[in-house]
Parts: C-alpha cells; sequence; structure tokens
C-alpha cells in the first residue's frame, strides 16, 4: 500500500484542508477509495478489470520500492511500474473523478453558449439535427424553438448533472495517453540530504509544473515537470524527454518547499509521518478550511463562424486556495 512508505509507528497524520482538523490513523484507513475504477458494461454487470490491472502495479510497484529508494538496481520493467502507478494516482482518485465531472460540465456549458449566441445560430443547428433525424420542422417551429432555447441558457438558470460512468470512461480513456506522455522521461530520484527532512503526500500526490515557469503546461508538453512523492525519503523527478535516470539531493529547505507545492495540489488531505512537521506546514500556509483551485480551466476562442470550447490544464498551486463559506459543504 503506497501509504506505508510515509507512515510511523504504524500510522500517519492526515490533515484535512476541507475542515482544517488533524487527526492520526492507520495507514490500511487511508488509502484511497476502493472500486473507483469499477463500471458497468452495457448488459448492467460490474467490471473489474481496471482495479485488477492496478492491484498488479501495485504489488510491481511495491517490489520495486527499495531499489528506487537505494537508487540502483531497479530495471525497465520497474520503472514500467512506477510510470504506471502515477498515471493512475493521477486519475484515480476521487479528486480527480470529481475534477473529471466539473470539466465536462464546464465543457457542456461552454458549448451551450457557443450554439445558442443567436437566434439564427440556434436555428441552424436545429435545422441540421432534425435534418440528420429525418424529420421536418418548419420555419415557424425552428424559430419558437431556438427563441425557448437562447432564452433558457441565457437565463443561467439551470444545473448540468454529470454521469459518474461517463467521468470515469473520461479518465480511463486518458490513462494510456499519460502513461505515453511519461514513459521517455528523464528520471531523477530526489533524496533529502537531511535525515530529519520527510517528504509528505496526498489524495493528490502528482504534481504538473514547469520547467520554464509557464502557468499552463500539459503532461505531453516539453518544459513539463512532474513531482511525485515515492515515499518520505524517495521522490521522483520527470522532465525532459531524452530517457536518462540519475539521483539528485535535496537539502531541507527545498524539500520543505515541495511539501509546500503537494500540500497545495492535494484535493483535501495531506498525509505525513511527522505530525508536527504537518502541523507546521498547514499553518504556515494556512490552508484550513480551504479548497484546491482547479486544475483545469474551460473556454472558448472564436472562429470565423462562430467559436469552439477548449479545456487547458492549470498550476492549481500557484493559485490561492478558495475558501470554504461556514455553509459550504465543500
Amino acid at each position: 500500500m503506497y501509504q506505508k512508505g510515509f507512515a510511523t509507528e504504524g500510522g500517519v497524520a492526515v490533515f484535512d484542508r476541507h475542515t482544517g482538523e488533524t487527526r492520526r490513523q492507520t495507514v490500511e484507513n487511508t488509502g484511497l477509495e476502493t472500486h473507483i475504477y469499477t463500471f458497468e458494461d452495457d448488459q448492467g454487470r460490474r467490471r473489474y478489470e481496471i482495479e485488477e490491472m492496478l492491484s498488479q502495479v501495485e504489488a510491481g510497484l511495491a517490489d520495486a520500492i527499495p531499489r528506487f529508494e537505494a537508487a540502483k538496481g531497479y530495471t525497465d520493467t520497474d520503472v514500467e511500474f512506477l510510470i504506471s502507478f502515477i498515471a493512475f494516482a493521477e486519475l484515480r482518485t476521487p479528486g480527480a473523478m470529481a475534477e473529471a465531472k466539473r470539466v465536462k460540465a464546464g465543457f457542456v456549458d461552454v458549448v451551450a453558449q457557443v450554439a445558442t449566441e443567436s437566434v439564427e445560430r440556434t436555428m441552424k443547428l436545429l435545422a441540421a439535427m432534425y435534418r440528420d433525424k429525418g424529420e421536418r420542422r418548419t420555419h415557424e417551429e425552428l424559430l419558437a424553438e431556438a427563441e425557448g432555447i437562447v432564452k433558457f441558457v441565457r437565463g443561467g438558470q439551470y444545473d448540468i448533472e454529470v454521469d459518474p460512468q461517463s467521468a470515469l470512461m473520461d479518465n480511463l480513456r486518458l490513462w494510456k495517453a499519460v502513461v505515453d506522455s511519461l514513459i521517455h522521461r528523464d528520471l531523477q530520484i530526489i533524496r533529502p540530504t537531511d535525515p530529519q527532512s520527510r517528504f509528505m503526500t496526498s489524495d493528490s500526490p502528482v504534481v504538473l509544473e514547469s520547467r520554464f515557469g509557464e502557468d499552463r503546461v500539459g503532461f505531453g508538453s516539453d518544459e513539463a515537470m512532474i513531482l511525485f512523492p515515492l515515499t518520505a525519503t524517495c521522490l521522483i523527478l520527470l522532465s525532459g524527454n531524452r530517457g536518462r535516470q540519475g539521483v539528485g539531493t535535496a537539502d531541507a529547505r527545498r524539500v520543505d518547499h515541495m511539501n509546500e507545492v503537494l500540500a497545495l495540489n492535494a484535493h483535501r488531505y495531506v498525509i505525513s509521518g511527522d505530525d508536527d512537521g504537518l502541523r507546521r506546514l498547514v499553518e504556515r500556509l494556512q490552508i484550513a478550511r480551504t479548497k484546491r483551485a482547479p486544475k483545469h480551466v474551460v473556454g472558448r476562442f472564436p472562429t470565423e463562424d462562430g467559436a469552439i470550447a477548449f479545456v487547458q490544464r492549470v498550476l492549481p498551486h500557484r493559485s490561492p486556495p478558495v475558501k470554504i463559506d461556514q455553509n459550504d459543504p465543500a
């Protein structure tokens, strides 16, 4: 189990940024939500193939972790297990599922706004839809329907509910793309120089950063840099695209900075074996009763015949945390 690499005295300290509370608990009670990648097929049968594959990846990585910590003896297969696990850690968490639903809802909303920029545009889209269905509508019928749709969308008095199964399948489709974008990157194992320094982790432990200070970057971008705390004494840094492997060190100040970034990137929980260090960190960052800034933005840009919607990955740890109102269920 991944969190074992951060445990002390059989457990970890867990800070809940939504409530501001910290508790110590066993690793077994700190694991990721189970069966999050269980899905139903078109016959309504529950399928466990993805969870079974993840179990194999976790077992393979667990065997390889001592070699990564020692920074020697690890194999290409070990690296494949590591990259596969990092991709799952980016996409399989409850926070990732919530983000997928938010992005899909935002995209649908932007598409609706684009489609209803004018009554005439909406009429054209409706006419094309009915034509494809082999149905006919008069000009007056199309006009009345288009006017009603435009009024409804512009009123903004609606919520877009995304089917969890749909969000799940969106994330499943991204897994291989993330693996392919990471597998040939330079891999550096970062170890603390101070024996008292320890890396922390979170419920969203994969941090995407830009080597050149860009605010928006994707996993496949040349300037991308990925941080992943493997254990309390071993952090994986992926960058470049030449497949090189090496070892680096981090002094106490750099470890503290990395932990700050990891904490700001947390969806809800920050996890550490160092209770006092965790307390000092969250007090310094003042992230109690906050939510992480969004990891994606949805927008649109104009074209000759209207506009098209887009989704772009951003860096939430660079944005101020979102304060949670007292009545906000978070």
